[in-house]
């Protein structure tokens, strides 16, 4: 891969080969729970996700998705149970060491502020930097950076700021600061809203092929299940806060979970040759507004 820094050297795999918890589950949950005021938001659940997989959680509002991945970030406290990231428990990782393992791409992405490109690609290495902000190898990191920034056509943005550029190009701008984080295990958080068809193509395209070529794991949480469908290897259904149901798309997909999932009329399940997963068409309820 040409733009970022390959980590499968010879050395590194047997490295891993070696290593216990190189086997061990990207994201491991055991009874995990999160809690608000004394109300449940994520009921006790337990879960794994393998290195390299793609994973999207569906659900309704209020179903405890962003809560979910909050717990496995470490924004939100477990109040019962163990959440465990590459084999560690995630109390036991300081905020730098969590942060060269995990990287979290929130729904808002960044906001609309006054630095430039250039210096939000840069915060992304805060990880590998000590405490005066300085990398130990300076021009391997400028060389990232601007492989990342060729790579997602930054180059000519990264002396704009960020308030100068619209929606699409500021989530760009936001999945090359985590990727200056090189992590193993990326967290979205509905890394599509508020983008238009074009951006959130891109944006699923880019996640994919930096999955593919790194073996990075990904956990994102979407509302379009058509294009979860597309990008995503399995699936975990939740509704207040419990699973309904986890597979592939093609197991979970099916017009009565769905229709039940959302409290909506069975969709109509299609399918095409060229795109191989099933697609649904929704219709609403005939003479009524709402559920």
């Amino acid at each position: 891969m040409d733009w970022m820094k390959k980590r499968n050297s010879r050395k590194q795999r047997q490295q891993r080969n070696s290593d216990p918890l190189a086997a061990s589950p990207a994201i491991s949950l055991q009874g995990a729970a999160c809690a608000y005021d004394g109300q449940q938001a994520v009921q006790p659940l337990s879960w794994s996700v393998q290195p390299g997989e793609f994973w999207v959680i569906l659900g309704p509002n209020g179903s405890g998705k962003s809560s979910l991945l909050g717990l496995i970030s470490g924004a939100e406290r477990a109040s019962a149970g163990v959440v465990n990231v590459q084999g560690r428990p995630l109390a036991e990782y300081s905020r730098r060491q969590l942060a060269r393992e995990l990287a979290v791409l929130p729904q808002d992405g960044l906001p609309p502020l006054g630095i430039t490109v250039r210096d939000a690609l840069e915060m992304g290495r805060f990880p590998y930097r000590d405490r005066f902000g300085r990398e130990s190898d300076i021009e391997a990191a400028k060389a990232l950076l601007a492989r990342i920034a060729k790579r997602l056509a930054l180059t000519g943005l990264l002396s704009r700021r960020l308030d100068e550029l619209s929606g699409g190009q500021r989530q760009r701008v936001a999945l090359g600061q985590v990727m200056a984080q090189q992590p193993k295990v990326l967290l979205l958080d509905e890394p599509t809203a508020y983008l238009d068809i074009y951006y959130q193509l891109d944006m699923m395209e880019l996640v994919q092929e930096w999955r593919a070529e790194e073996g990075l794991t990904v956990v994102a949480v979407l509302h379009d299940l058509n294009l979860a469908a597309q990008y995503a290897q399995r699936l975990l259904l939740l509704r207040e806060g419990r699973r309904v149901a986890e597979g592939t798309p093609e197991e979970v997909l099916t017009p009565e979970v769905v229709g039940d999932l959302y409290e909506v009329m069975p969709p109509i399940q299609v399918g095409h040759e060229e795109i191989g997963v099933p697609q649904l068409l929704f219709r609403a309820r005939s003479g009524k507004s709402g559920k």
